[in-house]
């Protein structure tokens, strides 16, 4: 008797994991706009904040070939929630500076050098844009959410690091002006037009 209750434990936990794995997944994804504290190490990307030069405060290694160094990531919070019929899945993207871990070397001051890194900083914007849309495209599941999540961001994140390297290769982080106007102007198109998007959408949900 005793075995028999055993078995039928087991199956209503079995039919109850397979109900909940069969859970039909909605999907939300919002880029989230954080609000930084004056106080805080991180500064959130923000259209209408660019960065200044006051914004670098960690201490300049002398030894690095770089005149300045931008510390910037896109990162992401997520939460599943679960009914009856449905598991809702919310994922917050965001994108971040950190202040301790951005530096400028003493003879480096001018808004040519600065404008490099600014773009440093909207490249990583850029990849949290497709790191967005990557997961607006991907199937999920009760089963596979977590671990699909993590795989595309690893992938976006490599792809944005790759980016930034080709950023600072092709200008000779920033020595070649001529270089440096040409992904200029193509960050800037690219952060107007993401910038466009992100208004139109606002006025949507306002």
């Amino acid at each position: 008797m005793l075995n028999n209750k055993i078995f039928f434990l087991f199956l209503i936990v079995l039919l109850s994991s397979a109900q909940s794995f069969s859970q039909k997944v909605n999907v939300t994804v919002e880029m989230d706009n954080k609000i930084s504290d004056p106080k805080s190490d991180m500064i959130y990307y923000d259209f209408d904040r660019p960065l200044t030069w006051a914004d670098f405060q960690g201490k300049p290694d002398m030894n690095h070939f770089g005149s300045a160094v931008t510390a910037s990531g896109f990162a992401f919070n997520s939460e599943i929630n679960y009914n009856e019929s449905n598991a809702d899945l919310v994922i917050h993207v965001y994108t971040y500076f950190s202040k301790e871990r951005s530096w400028q070397k003493p003879n480096v001051s001018t808004p040519y050098h600065l404008e490099h890194e600014q773009h440093h900083f909207d490249i990583t914007r850029l990849g949290a844009e497709k790191f967005v849309d990557e997961l607006k495209k991907a199937n999920f599941t009760v089963k596979n959410y977590k671990t699909l999540i993590n795989s595309i961001f690893n992938k976006v994140y490599k792809e944005n690091n790759d980016l930034q390297q080709q950023y600072d290769s092709e200008t000779k982080n920033s020595l070649n002006v001529a270089k440096q106007k040409e992904w200029n102007e193509k960050i800037s198109m690219e952060i107007n037009r993401v910038k466009k998007g992100a208004l139109v959408k606002n006025s949507q949900v306002n």
